[in-house]
């Protein structure tokens, strides 16, 4: 017969080792959470948290050209790589002199001057610059504010749009998109993690919390120079099809612009 004090010193020693393992596997667990592999900051998820716009009373902004008659046709898809909610195409940057990103559906040619223009919530002048490109091909196009255009203000909303002056024979017709944009602070901690935050972290970041124009533009760049990589391909067609502008994602990127005047106070 299987001696009593035995049968008990058995099962001490199997819940001994039970504990063991099961505290093992606990701080396992804990370690690959706390600890993300090289594997998983490639794989960076992308999500925008489009927020909400300020109120503006009636619906505002065009996000898309639309319907144009006679040589003007060809531009009708003319949009602005900004997100549309509610009839309100806006955005954030925390840029004092944003980048903004717009797909251009055909060349341009000396015969269709293009015109940019940002203005305040006063309707004054921030930036104004009207230019031709005849070199410019389809595709997706960005403009840069210069250095010597006074530095958006946080907290304050500013219109802008653009205009491409597409029928020779009548020089004030245009196909135009417009919106506005608004500069915010980023947080301390948000900055931080910024800071240490590798290029398409940096997106998620951003995109997390809500601000386009930055996230847009580092991914853009990005999938510019980094195509092949498919964890940056997936991120750029996620982020396009979560702002209903995942037509975009095969657009080809086009060299532009020069401006010809500016015009700012």
């Amino acid at each position: 017969m299987f001696p009593l004090k035995s049968y008990f010193q058995s099962i001490q020693v199997w819940t001994l080792a039970a504990i063991t393992l099961g505290l093992s596997s606990v701080g396992q667990i804990t370690l690959s959470q706390s600890v993300p592999s090289q594997q998983n900051i490639q794989q960076t998820q992308i999500i925008f948290n489009d927020p909400t716009p300020p109120s503006q009373g009636s619906p505002s902004g065009r996000q898309r050209g639309g319907a144009s008659r006679g040589p003007c046709r060809q531009f009708e898809a003319l949009t602005a790589l900004v997100p549309a909610n509610h009839g309100i195409v806006w955005g954030r940057t925390t840029s004092e002199r944003p980048t903004f990103w717009f797909y251009l559906p055909n060349q341009l040619t000396a015969q269709t001057p293009v015109e940019f223009v940002l203005q305040d919530a006063a309707d004054n002048y921030v930036y104004n610059t009207r230019f031709t490109a005849p070199e410019t091909k389809s595709g997706l196009i960005n403009l840069e504010m210069p250095s010597t255009v006074k530095s958006l203000e946080v907290g304050k909303t500013y219109s802008w749009t653009l205009s491409v002056y597409c029928d020779p024979d009548k020089p004030s017709t245009s196909v135009f998109v417009k919106g506005t944009i608004e500069r915010v602070n980023l947080d301390a901690a948000l900055k931080n993690r910024l800071q240490g935050a590798t290029p398409i972290e940096q997106v998620s970041l951003y995109a997390a919390n809500g601000i386009w124009f930055e996230a847009f533009n580092i991914l853009a760049n990005l999938y510019r120079s980094h195509s092949e990589q498919k964890s940056i391909a997936n991120a750029w067609v996620s982020l396009l099809q979560q702002v209903n502008l995942g037509s975009m994602n095969q657009a080809p990127f086009s060299s532009c612009c020069t401006p010809e005047q500016r015009t700012g106070n």
